[in-house]
């Protein structure tokens, strides 16, 4: 599409629960690039909130009343939303006529769960959230683990991530794409993106050294307490399984510390309090092999849902790749101390007793 002297027009489709960034991202890619906004709710009484309660919105319009011809392109961002928009039949006729009719339809996260209601998927290379991959596939879309998958009109994204070249190629798709603007190239490396998603209202370097911060320290404190739960374990198997933990924990601190150095930050982290401290080691003194792997099982999981988190928050590509992958790693040192906690403790198995404590809600 070719810029013309008509403003060019957006609907972007919301309820309550999108996803705070996948909306605010794309909005103020397209509001500075002059596009006209509309945002589409399923009644004009409403103010939508985002999920992390950052943003309220109010409809300017709904899409019973607005066609398919009133714009150029479609955006549909993440989160709770998808799931309510693709029960109004007004919102998805109104996706499904912009598909047949070639228009600009832009979809990330969980908002191809409303692309999937118009039975237009089949054949088509989307990507979207790994949950919902399997809806996908099931649509009859070729599902692509990819940032950015573009199929004609069709653009899709997969996590909050992968919003500023989400954000770069719709402005492209829609001929506002400069090419005297490099840093706003779809094929820049992954390292640059999270400068332009700052400037599109995505995550500010103070919040991704924040995030490396917090995991950095997370990931010290449990590796000072799986030291001492080594020594302090009898059982041969239970050693050899905190051995390897520390391992990689030793290797996750490594990568987060070489990130925060690109990021042009030293990092640090200190110790909990003493009171803390000397009450785990009062713990630990009293402790047996399967007390020890309930704590470290509950302290794995703990490292797990706050590495998942900050990978699906954070909007710097280099990041998010960083806590998936050590929330992977994580995680199969989780299934294997299940595996040994199951086996020990029998029929008087227990929930796991973390000492560490979440750092992302």
């Amino acid at each position: 599409m070719t810029s013309t002297n008509q403003p060019i027009r957006a609907g972007i489709l919301l309820e309550n629960g999108f996803e705070d960034s996948e909306y605010q991202m794309p909005f103020a890619a397209m509001q500075q690039a002059g596009v006209d906004i509309t945002v589409l709710g399923t009644r004009m009484n409403d103010e939508y909130e985002g999920m992390y309660g950052t943003v309220r919105v109010k409809p300017d319009a709904t899409p019973t009343e607005m066609q398919a011809e009133d714009f150029d392109a479609i955006v549909i961002p993440g989160g709770h939303a998808p799931d309510r928009i693709r029960t109004n039949r007004q919102a998805v006729r109104l996706v499904a006529d912009a598909l047949e009719q070639g228009k600009v339809v832009a979809a990330v996260c969980h908002g191809p769960q409303v692309l999937i209601e118009t039975d237009l998927l089949r054949g088509k290379e989307v990507t979207g959230f790994y949950a919902i991959r399997t809806d996908l596939q099931n649509a009859g879309a070729i599902y692509l683990d990819r940032p950015v998958v573009r199929s004609g009109s069709l653009i899709t994204s997969r996590r909050p991530s992968d919003l500023a070249a989400f954000s770069a190629a719709l402005l492209e798709q829609l001929g506002l794409f400069e090419t005297e603007r490099p840093d706003l190239d779809p094929t820049l490396p992954d390292d640059r993106w999270w400068h332009v998603a700052e400037r599109w209202n995505g995550s500010s370097r103070t919040a991704i050294i924040g995030a490396l911060s917090t995991a950095i320290a997370g990931e010290h404190y449990t590796l000072d307490a799986f030291e001492q739960y080594v020594e302090r374990a009898t059982d041969m198997s239970l050693k050899l399984l905190l051995g390897d933990a520390i391992a990689n924990k030793k290797r996750h601190i490594e990568l987060l510390e070489a990130r925060m150095q690109a990021l042009g930050e030293t990092a640090y982290w200190q110790a909990a309090g003493a009171k803390a401290i000397a009450t785990f080691q009062g713990w630990l003194q009293s402790s047996d092999d399967t007390a020890i792997l309930r704590r470290a099982l509950g302290d794995l999981q703990t490292g797990i849902v706050d590495a998942y988190g900050f990978a699906n928050r954070l909007t710097d590509p280099i990041s998010a790749d960083l806590f998936e992958q050590v929330a992977s790693g994580l995680s199969l040192h989780e299934e294997r101390f299940a595996d040994l906690y199951r086996n020990r403790a029998g029929s008087n198995v227990e929930p796991p007793q973390p000492t560490t404590l979440a750092a992302v809600g």
